[in-house]
């Protein structure tokens, strides 16, 4: 059998059910995902929620700013409906409520979508459940964040996130040489980049060989899993895992 890389649900199964929703998180399982991401953002009275955006206009209809609410008042808010009637009455999940569903040798990506405020909270949270700290990484796209994370806590894993741009060829611009020099300076146990598709299998492997995680986003195009499949890399973010899966395993 050809090599498949780690499918990891983007907000969970987020093409069908609403993203960074336990519902979501739940049918990226059912759909055979070999992990979840989800993003995190801090409440005013110090909760750490799945969110992605920093206000709630795209999911809940409404403007309001994360920052400013308290989680009670955050989950007041409908943030299923959009996604369809079967949906209605979602509601925005604690992590917590995420790390007690995460399920046994299942990986989880959390993206902190927030500065250095959200790290104690977000380490209590952790801390307090019962998941194994190899199933987790932390992903920011600050390397000085990662620094920071890795300093205060190296058992951690810590991902690097860079989205990738182009020049006018369409050809990357990312400096290879660049980013294997940071990612040793910061410390960072895996990279998140962007699909592009000026990445090619030279900086795969001189990633992979650099003892680090490749993780690929946001992959949703079946000719474009199987190119990153036969590439080698360490696995792919989807909205849509069970698509992606049977189109790798072609």
């Amino acid at each position: 059998m050809n090599y498949i890389p780690k499918v990891i649900g983007h907000r969970g199964a987020s093409a069908t059910a609403p993203e960074n929703t336990l519902a979501a998180f739940e049918l990226a399982f059912q759909e055979g995902a070999d992990g979840l991401e989800c993003d995190v953002r801090l409440t005013t009275d110090g909760q750490v929620i799945c969110m992605h955006d920093a206000d709630a206009e795209r999911v809940a209809g409404t403007s309001i700013l994360v920052a400013d609410q308290s989680y009670e008042q955050l989950s007041e808010l409908d943030v299923g409906a959009w996604k369809g009637a079967d949906f209605k009455g979602t509601r925005i999940p604690l992590l917590s409520e995420l790390l007690g569903k995460m399920r046994p040798g299942k990986k989880l990506l959390v993206e902190l979508k927030t500065g250095q405020e959200t790290l104690k909270p977000l380490f209590d949270v952790i801390d307090a459940s019962s998941i194994e700290l190899k199933q987790l990484a932390i992903m920011v796209f600050d390397p000085e964040m990662v620094k920071a994370i890795k300093t205060q806590r190296p058992d951690l894993k810590v991902y690097w996130l860079i989205d990738v741009k182009s020049n006018w060829l369409g050809r990357s611009q990312l400096k290879l040489a660049d980013v294997l020099d940071t990612l040793v300076e910061i410390k960072a146990d895996g990279l998140g980049l962007r699909a592009h598709s000026g990445i090619q299998r030279d900086m795969v492997k001189a990633i992979l060989d650099a003892d680090v995680d490749l993780n690929i986003w946001t992959v949703d195009d079946a000719a474009e899993a199987r190119r990153y499949a036969s590439l080698g890399v360490s696995s792919i973010t989807t909205n849509c895992p069970k698509a992606m899966l049977a189109a790798m395993l072609r």
